[in-house]
C-alpha cells in the first residue's frame, strides 16, 4: 500500500510538473500598442542635402528634400518625410542638418510623446 502511494504522489508530481512546463512556454505576448511619429521640414533645397532625424540618439532616418505639404497621418517614408511606427512612450528626439557633407546645424532634444493608433508629426523648421 506504501509503494502504491508513493507511485501516485510521483505521477501527480509529474505531471504538475509537466503542466508547468507546458504552461510557462506558452506565448502570450500581446501585440504592443503603436503610435506614428512623422517628421518633415519646410528648410529650403539650398541650406541643406540631408537632415538626420535622431530619436533617443539613434539616427532612425534622414529628410533629403523639402515637403510641399504637411504630411497625412500613416504616410509612407520617402525622400522629404520620416515616418515611423513606435511603440506607445515618450521619445527625445533632435535632427541634425548636413550641407557638403559638414553638419551645419542641430535641433536641440526634446520630447515627443507617441500615443496609441495616433500620429504626431514633427517639423523641423527654418
Amino acid at each position: 500500500m506504501k509503494n502504491h502511494f508513493n507511485n501516485t504522489r510521483l505521477g501527480s508530481y509529474v505531471f504538475a510538473m509537466l503542466l508547468l512546463l507546458v504552461f510557462s512556454c506558452k506565448d502570450d505576448k500581446e501585440p504592443v500598442p503603436q503610435g506614428n511619429l512623422i517628421f518633415y521640414t519646410n528648410y529650403t533645397p539650398e541650406k541643406y542635402d540631408r537632415i538626420d532625424v535622431i530619436i533617443d540618439g539613434k539616427v532612425m532616418g534622414s529628410i533629403s528634400e523639402t515637403a510641399a505639404l504637411r504630411p497625412e497621418c500613416n504616410a509612407p517614408g520617402t525622400a522629404s518625410v520620416v515616418s515611423l511606427m513606435l511603440p506607445v512612450g515618450t521619445y527625445a528626439v533632435s535632427g541634425k542638418r548636413y550641407k557638403g557633407g559638414e553638419q551645419v546645424g542641430n535641433w536641440k532634444a526634446s520630447s515627443a510623446t507617441v500615443t496609441v493608433e495616433e500620429c504626431k508629426r514633427i517639423r523641423f523648421v527654418e
